[in-house]
């Protein structure tokens, strides 16, 4: 199979070292040019590793969730403006209501006006 672009979202806790809190939940998207969705998961969880490394002064740690969602992107050139990534999601909820329960006040909302 020939390489195509593929955008990986994953999700990663960030949490305190004394008392193993929960702090955030990071989402992330990287772009990897593989052969099919198994082998971007697979390049997304070597990645998620080394991004995860513990950092003996910090006191926090990083820990992948182990929930991945893959996006082929295809062989097209990444340029300015190009999509990196997209889910559509099957809801009867309004637009204010979808962001208030999918991502709540704690998470940046930047409206375009």
């Amino acid at each position: 199979m020939k390489p195509e672009w593929y955008g990986v979202k994953g999700l990663f806790r960030w949490a305190m070292k004394s008392d193993r809190t929960t702090r955030s939940v990071e989402e992330r998207v990287l772009l990897f040019r593989t052969t099919n969705f198994d082998a971007a998961v697979e390049l997304a969880r070597h990645e998620a590793a080394r991004y995860c490394t513990d950092d003996p002064k910090a006191n926090f740690f990083i820990e992948p969730l182990d929930w991945w969602d893959v996006y082929l992107i295809g062989d097209e050139a990444i340029e300015n403006g190009a999509e990196v990534y997209s889910r559509l999601s099957t809801t009867t909820l309004d637009g204010e209501a979808f962001i208030r329960r999918y991502y709540p006040k704690s998470h940046d909302h930047v409206a375009a006006r």
